[in-house]
């Protein structure tokens, strides 16, 4: 059983979305726990993007939208906020033009590092990345992939 919240990155989501059997086992875990999955508004923002983008070029996303919107409905959902901007900024100006790009990583990660809750997400290398320029501290975890026996020590 998780011992803390954490912090959904979209990818997770994603993942959850599409059956990953990984990650819907320890999103039900967690779930056990803490009664609902907690997610950033740019999270929301990030999907709702996409799924109105492809509405928009005549693609059959409703369903999905509407699944969606359901969901979001159930989680707990962080704004980003004053102090998530501050962090942002700090990340933002210590990253390469190229990571700049990445903005919804980037507000993404300030959420996480100013609730202090891990960030589950697949794409660890990228925000590991982003955190390190900015001499920042953030826990980051993969649901999407087995998890591992804990090693015997002797």
């Amino acid at each position: 059983m998780p011992a803390e919240p954490v912090l959904l990155d979209t990818d997770t989501l994603s993942e959850l979305s599409r059956g990953n059997v990984h990650v819907n086992t320890r999103a039900k875990t967690y779930l056990g726990a803490f009664g609902a999955l907690t997610i950033s508004a740019i999270t929301v923002f990030e999907r709702l993007r996409g799924y109105r983008l492809a509405l928009r070029q005549g693609k059959p996303f409703h369903r999905q939208l509407q699944a969606f919107e359901a969901l979001v409905g159930t989680c707990v959902v962080l704004p980003f906020d004053a102090d998530a901007a501050d962090v942002a900024a700090s990340i933002w100006s210590a990253c390469t033009r190229s990571q700049r790009q990445n903005i919804g990583d980037i507000l993404i990660a300030a959420t996480a590092v100013t609730r202090q809750v891990p960030l589950i997400t697949r794409n660890r290398r990228d925000f590991e990345v982003l955190i390190r320029s900015a001499g920042l501290s953030l826990r980051l975890m993969d649901w999407s992939k087995p998890s591992r026996a804990p090693r015997k020590t002797t």
